[in-house]
């Protein structure tokens, strides 16, 4: 019995030591856990759609930087393709039969898409942020254009300048013009973004609401503002005037047809064409002589003397174009 005693306090120990019988966890603590884990899954997709979305969108606007060339230019569209199919995640085309005919019909937006709109709008994650706006971009969605504008006007450059990319590759007509133009003027932002924003504004050029509003902004930025922004910048603006062909911004662009970078006088060499600047034929042909070496630029001015001419085409002979444009001014005398 005194062995008994002694022993019964290791024996009660034991017993309070010992496990349970194994206890099945709560159905709510199971559908919890369920729940974390496809929360784990979908951040970690989201990730993965980021990076190729990122990826994606930097090798689209290496594409833009050589457009003109056949191979570039089809890059950009597979491209431009490509992420769109990402952005919007649709799936399989559901086909459905309708008086005897099947027709195909595109699924809804996926989830992709509604977690990069939520992305959009959450500052807590500038870099996430900054590929969803410009992945939006490629949605041809135009009700996202104010979700995109929202970014364009906040104040982290990497964030804004994404923004930009997708306003310019959307091209809502709705876009305000004033957003962009704020970027292009902004001293502090970087001079690459600030370039960008103008080329933006000239991308949404053809089809805005605003036309007059974005005039106004090319000639504030060839008048007042020509000495303080980027030259990429001036270069957008005499191509935005050209692309308006009003010949009464064709005095303003020939001020700078003695400009020294090249890219801006080629720049206004298609204005002028564009513009039928008659009056400016022989500052054009100025650009065919010796003094000008870069030979895109007497190129680019051929072209234009084509244009102005009618389609005579003289080429590089500075005395044929002169001896044209001449008879042209006394044949418009005389009928005058």
């Amino acid at each position: 019995m005194t062995r008994l005693l002694a022993l019964l306090p290791l024996l009660l120990a034991g017993c309070a030591s010992s496990p349970d019988p194994k206890r099945e966890p709560a159905p709510e603590e199971t559908e919890r856990h369920r729940a974390l884990q496809k929360a784990e899954e979908r951040r970690r997709d989201i990730n993965t759609v980021l990076l190729r979305l990122d990826q994606s969108i930097d090798s689209y606007v290496q594409a833009l930087s050589n457009q003109g060339e056949i191979r570039a230019d089809q890059q950009a569209e597979r491209l431009e393709r490509s992420i769109r199919d990402m952005v919007l995640d649709q799936g399989l085309e559901r086909t459905r039969i309708a008086g005897g005919t099947a027709e195909s019909e595109a699924l809804p937006p996926g989830e992709n898409f509604r977690r990069l709109q939520a992305l959009a709008a959450d500052g807590s994650e500038p870099r996430q942020q900054a590929i969803a706006l410009a992945a939006l971009g490629f949605s041809e969605k135009l009700e996202m254009m104010p979700i995109i504008l929202q970014g364009a006007q906040l104040s982290d450059p990497l964030v804004v300048d994404h923004a930009v990319l997708g306003l310019a590759v959307l091209r809502s007509p709705a876009t305000p013009p004033g957003v962009l133009a704020a970027i292009v003027e902004k001293q502090g932002h970087p001079d690459d973004g600030r370039v960008q924003a103008a080329w933006a504004l000239y991308r949404l050029q053809p089809m805005s609401n605003h036309p007059a509003e974005i005039q106004a902004i090319w000639r504030r930025l060839l008048t007042e503002r020509r000495d303080s922004v980027p030259t990429g910048v001036l270069v957008s603006a005499v191509r935005g005037l050209g692309l308006a062909r009003d010949p009464a911004n064709a005095a303003l662009v020939a001020s700078f047809v003695k400009h020294p970078t090249a890219r801006v006088r080629m720049a206004v060499c298609v204005a002028l064409g564009r513009m039928n600047a008659q009056d400016y034929a022989d500052a054009l042909i100025e650009l065919l002589g010796p003094q000008e070496t870069v030979q895109n630029v007497r190129l680019h001015a051929s072209k234009a003397l084509v244009t102005l001419a009618g389609g005579k085409d003289y080429q590089y002979d500075v005395g044929a174009w002169r001896k044209v444009f001449e008879r042209g001014r006394q044949e418009s005398a005389s009928r005058h």
